[in-house]
């Protein structure tokens, strides 16, 4: 994958931090907002199934730094999962049914990507964190126009998933039952005319979430990983958004 070079100027990630970004609304949604406005690279930001979280503002802001225009909806709006919800089937089930769900998540997806075109993007990217990685995808499958997508520890993706996308795929995939699923489903994607700009890379060395809120930046060993995920993240999106 070629790269023009952005990776050589991600900072290093840090535990305790302030986010940069500014917040405000989409309709009525709240959103963080970050980067240059007007800039060319537009970037949709998904988060994990728990809440917004300075890890996940860190990362938005780092891709600001980098050149991209980006979005990041309260998807939720304010009303997350728990960790107790993760033991819980009749909490989880409701979740999946309703904010959980792409239908609910769909109209935001809609609502942001135009906002991103409206300021100025001319290549639109998402992407998604754990629970955030499996619609990020289905994004990929039913909304067109979007010039790729990266999933960071996704939860939930299946191998029907990888016959249905229609614009390439970064995934780093947590644990070596997904990996070997990825595996195989970017078998199919080699069938595609995209195949090429396509990404599959292995993070089963790290705990599930370190991108998001369970991700303890403190740890040198945790904060290394981060970084590569932005890395490879920054190089994927070079290679399909010009500057």
């Amino acid at each position: 994958m070629s790269s023009s070079g952005s990776s050589s100027k991600i900072p290093p990630v840090v535990a305790n931090y302030t986010a940069k970004g500014e917040r405000g609304k989409l309709g009525d949604i709240d959103c963080y907002f970050t980067g240059k406005k007007g800039s060319k690279r537009g970037t949709f930001v998904n988060y994990d199934a728990f809440r917004y979280h300075p890890n996940v503002f860190q990362i938005c802001d780092i891709l600001g730094s980098l050149g991209h225009y980006v979005v990041a909806p309260d998807l939720f709006r304010g009303e997350p999962l728990t960790m107790e919800d993760l033991g819980n089937p009749v909490a989880m089930g409701k979740f999946m049914q309703n904010s959980g769900s792409w239908n609910t998540s769909k109209p935001n997806y809609v609502q942001g990507i135009e906002h991103l075109r409206n300021s100025g993007a001319t290549s639109v990217g998402v992407i998604g964190f754990c629970w955030g990685g499996k619609v990020a995808l289905t994004s990929l499958q039913e909304l067109d126009g979007i010039v790729g997508g990266a999933i960071i520890h996704p939860a939930r993706v299946t191998s029907d998933d990888f016959a249905k996308i229609n614009a390439p795929l970064l995934a780093l995939p947590y644990n070596d039952v997904d990996l070997e699923m990825f595996k195989k489903g970017y078998e199919e994607l080699g069938t595609r005319p995209f195949d090429a700009k396509c990404r599959l890379e292995s993070f089963v060395d790290v705990v599930y979430g370190f991108c998001g809120p369970r991700g303890d930046w403190s740890d040198p060993a945790i904060a290394k990983r981060v970084n590569d995920a932005i890395q490879l993240e920054a190089a994927f999106f070079d290679d399909l958004m010009p500057n």
